[in-house]
């Protein structure tokens, strides 16, 4: 896939197209460097092993495929997947956060408890663990970190996965500890006003060709976009950086230096005084960028917007929002289709 689309994402910019930390008191302590990417939000893998070794170890969290879960995991953690915090009763469309009573019951089948540190990782670069640590914070549970790195961290470090399952816990009746953030979250109303505000940038973090609004290939077939949206293109004015140029997917998947955050995101225009709205095809990546703005960078005004591409696009084939902005023509998204096509088809026949 990635041979085949290259080309035409390099011809669209040549042509201008675009130890455990806690304190006495249980209370997450203030991060201890600014060489590296810090927050009290996020635990390196020596941490956690710590945490897990006290008399009473944190609930942990995997956010995983189940195949994923089942090959490997780290020992006592319990299993999510996206579908088990996302409300799939009150939408026409797929991807939006569980509400806050839904995933108040959710931690209590888990057995967590209002006052308990919550460690959540992941397989990839740590997005779907920023996604469901912005669903707790957000809805009040202030006590979760992710593991820097993820499973893909924890390997590198030499720590074993195990294919068993740990003891289960007994459910509890668990209530969100502090009020919702409303801050945490922008709404559809939110981006259409930020897209004629000059002090709000909107921010993609897609891959180059969902944000170029291209053909490209999912399982040995061409698809003109994600399943679950219902159009290709980006929200207007949008400024795009791909989430994962934070992280580090070509060895333990952990944040990059704060040098080079900061380098990535100033280098697109993305400054911290703007008001900054971040969005994906879901609210997952997305989730992970608007990390490493708040949590990282420090940025003042950053907000997930939860609908993302999938909401945006659900309306505008509505005729209900604004328009979609296309960057790249429609006689050339023709050819990279026909050429995808024809390039699969050769494949098959050999």
């Amino acid at each position: 896939m990635g041979q085949k689309i290259i080309p035409y994402l390099l011809l669209s910019i040549l042509l201008g197209l675009g130890a455990c930390r806690h304190d006495a008191d249980g209370a997450l302590p203030e991060p201890q460097t600014e060489n590296f990417a810090r927050s009290i939000h996020l635990y390196s893998v020596e941490e956690v092993v710590a945490a897990l070794a006290t008399p009473h170890p944190p609930l942990l969290v995997e956010i995983s495929k189940a195949e994923k879960f089942a090959q490997g995991h780290l020992p006592g953690a319990v299993h999510l997947w996206r579908p088990d915090y996302e409300d799939a009763q009150h939408y026409p469309y797929g991807g939006m956060r569980a509400s806050r009573e839904q995933v108040a019951a959710l931690l209590g089948s888990l057995g967590a408890k209002q006052d308990e540190l919550i460690i959540v990782y992941c397989t990839k670069g740590s997005a779907d663990a920023a996604r469901f640590t912005w669903i707790l914070r957000g809805y009040g549970h202030e006590r979760v970190v992710m593991m820097d790195g993820g499973k893909a961290a924890w390997q590198h470090a030499g720590h074993p996965l195990t294919k068993a399952s740990g003891p289960r816990r007994a459910s509890t009746d668990y209530a969100f500890p502090a009020a919702e953030k409303p801050d945490y979250s922008a709404s559809l109303e939110e981006v259409l006003a930020a897209i004629a505000d000059t002090n709000t940038l909107v921010v993609d973090t897609r891959e180059d060709y969902e944000y170029l609004g291209i053909p490209h290939v999912v399982s040995n077939a061409v698809v003109r976009y994600k399943k679950g949206a219902f159009a290709p293109g980006a929200i207007p004015t949008a400024r795009h950086l791909n989430w994962s140029e934070a992280v580090d997917l070509h060895a333990d998947h952990t944040f990059k230096s704060l040098a080079d955050l900061k380098y990535n995101f100033l280098r697109e225009g993305i400054s911290p005084d703007k008001r900054i709205i971040v969005y994906c095809q879901s609210g997952v990546r997305s989730a992970h960028t608007a990390f490493v703005l708040q949590d990282l960078l420090g940025y003042p005004n950053v907000k997930n917007y939860d609908g993302s591409w999938i909401e945006w696009s659900f309306f505008h084939a509505k005729d209900t929002t604004g328009k979609i902005e296309h960057h790249v023509g429609r006689d050339e998204v023709e050819t990279i289709y026909t050429d995808l096509v024809a390039s699969l088809s050769a494949v098959d026949t050999k």
